[in-house]
């Protein structure tokens, strides 16, 4: 939601603006899957002590999550500031768009370390069952967020007008209370003790098992910001408006995800806790229980996309060009919403089960490697129209769909059965 609200300001701005954090959007998620890689990883390993009744080790992974997100944060800073404008360039920015995309990233890139320590936070209490502390804080920085874009944006209030850069600074204000507050929270219920700061010292030996797992799932995430930029640098040959449009429908896409996105949350915790217990039925069940959850809300969300899609392009910007390529995607994503949600879950399961490895093939897969081919083809030999983008997209998915729901539900048979390594 602190996209899609970015995006609408963005789009009060100018198309370029809106196409400026379209071609950001690739970019900021390498930041996510950083974060989020770390969180899955973290938490899963904690999950699992928690279900094992090992205390001492539950302890040894916060304070090591925590210690390695502090390093991962200032080699991402460094490295974003440097890569980001080169990479907006390959994707064919160039002129206003790309300033204004490279005035988004910087402060970005510069807080990476409060986006990193508020997931790696959130990670311990989702580990211990609170999926609540973060659900607050999110809707309360929503909020904050409805009010501090435009005041950075437009000024006033002793502020002056800082066109985008405010509205990524609003972000950044925001993810700064965020982090201390989920910190605070921690330290607070005796998960982290920080008056004994030598915990978070680098243990080499836990890093590497944190890394163990978190690598896998940060590459799974980083291959959709890797299937972004592939997309979006065929996109670009059809124009501005293209790009504008690509990065509006998938912050309304990410709208619908939402569900799919507390579900993962869910299973880290419920199946993580199960598994280190060796409840394995009660895994089995976990899941049965979250499919159907999956399945029923994204028919329910994607039918509202589906029927609204033109008012929902219409909030973001007014340029018909834009809205018009909008729907034509939105009309055809959502046919296969229930795929995205399907897949989520059950790579939720692999993570929690200690095996995260499976994700990151399949998102390669299914991001980058299947649909390259069929884009070169297609969109530049044969010359189709822009649709047949939106249906390469989709048709990758349901196929890896398959793949993965069959692969993932004979883990789950053979889970206490016999010893699975992948």
């Amino acid at each position: 939601m602190y996209n899609v609200v970015d995006s609408f300001y963005a789009g009060e701005i100018s198309t370029a603006a809106l196409a400026a954090l379209g071609l950001s959007f690739p970019v900021f998620l390498l930041i996510i899957a950083t974060s989020g890689g770390l969180s899955r990883g973290a938490s899963a390993l904690i999950a699992n002590a928690i279900g094992a009744q090992e205390e001492d080790k539950q302890r040894r992974y916060i304070a090591q999550s925590i210690s390695l997100g502090l390093v991962v944060s200032m080699v991402m800073t460094v490295t974003g500031i440097v890569v980001a404008k080169p990479l907006f360039q390959l994707l064919g920015g160039t002129g206003e768009c790309l300033s204004m995309a490279m005035a988004y990233m910087i402060p970005i890139f510069i807080g990476s370390v409060f986006f990193i320590i508020t997931s790696l936070s959130n990670a311990i209490l989702i580990a211990s069952g609170d999926s609540k502390t973060l659900s607050k804080v999110l809707v309360v920085g929503f909020f904050l967020n409805l009010v501090l874009d435009p005041w950075f944006l437009y000024g006033g209030y002793g502020l002056p007008a800082m066109g985008i850069t405010g509205i990524a600074l609003a972000t950044v204000v925001i993810q700064i209370g965020s982090s201390f507050y989920m910190v605070s929270t921690v330290v607070r219920r005796g998960l982290l003790d920080l008056n004994t700061w030598h915990v978070l010292l680098p243990d080499l030996k836990t890093y590497r098992e944190i890394a163990q797992q978190a690598l896998p799932a940060s590459f799974n995430i980083m291959s959709v910001a890797l299937g972004f930029f592939v997309t979006t640098y065929f996109l670009k040959s059809f124009g501005d408006q293209a790009v504008a449009a690509f990065g509006v429908t998938t912050r309304i896409e990410q709208i619908g995800l939402l569900s799919t996105m507390g579900l993962y949350a869910a299973i880290m915790a419920l199946v993580g806790q199960n598994n280190g217990a060796g409840n394995f039925d009660r895994v089995r069940h976990t899941m049965r229980v979250a499919n159907r959850i999956g399945l029923t809300l994204s028919l329910l969300t994607s039918g509202t996309i589906y029927f609204f899609a033109q008012r929902l392009m219409r909030v973001f910007t007014d340029d018909p060009s834009v809205i018009e390529i909008g729907v034509e995607c939105l009309h055809i994503i959502m046919l296969v919403q229930w795929s995205y949600v399907m897949t989520s879950t059950h790579l939720a399961m692999l993570q929690a089960t200690k095996r995260p490895r499976y994700g990151f093939f399949e998102s390669v897969l299914r991001k980058v490697l299947l649909p390259l081919p069929f884009f070169w083809v297609i969109v530049w030999s044969w010359q189709f129209e822009i649709a047949a983008v939106w249906w390469i997209i989709s048709g990758t998915n349901v196929f890896m769909t398959v793949i993965t729901v069959v692969y993932a539900q004979w883990v789950l048979r053979h889970l206490g059965k016999t010893k699975l390594v992948v």
